[in-house]
């Protein structure tokens, strides 16, 4: 398992799909190698209802985002104790450069409203 893993996001989707909002980041828009997956499908706890998924996961993986933090140029998310296992990290970072992120504040306020999440937005 990695403590810290970092990529540089070339790639920003926001949307919802069958009633799920996605947020997806990666370095490729077709074919990234490097990637993270945050989505929310509301149906119980809202901390189980979202999860993560990143390329160094086989899964996604709930209620395993402890803190969140959105700056211009960054997304770092903070994964919890005892589900960096199955995440495969600790700690992921996107950054990105000459991003609209108008979107992705938007979804990412949508995905954790309600949740325990500690999320930062300083943009």
């Amino acid at each position: 398992m990695k403590k810290e893993s970092r990529f540089f996001a070339t790639t920003i989707n926001c949307y919802t799909e069958n009633d799920v909002l996605i947020v997806g980041i990666g370095n490729h828009p077709i074919s990234p190698d490097r990637y993270l997956i945050i989505s929310r499908f509301d149906d119980g706890v809202i901390d189980d209802a979202i999860g993560i998924q990143t390329n160094n996961s086989t899964m996604e993986v709930a209620n395993a985002i402890s803190n969140l933090f959105l700056r211009k140029n960054s997304l770092t998310v903070e994964i919890k104790a005892d589900k960096q296992y199955l995440v495969g990290e600790q700690t992921l970072t996107a950054e990105f450069t000459d991003q609209n992120i108008t979107l992705l504040i938007k979804y990412i306020k949508r995905i954790f409203l309600g949740s325990s999440v500690n999320l930062s937005i300083d943009v």
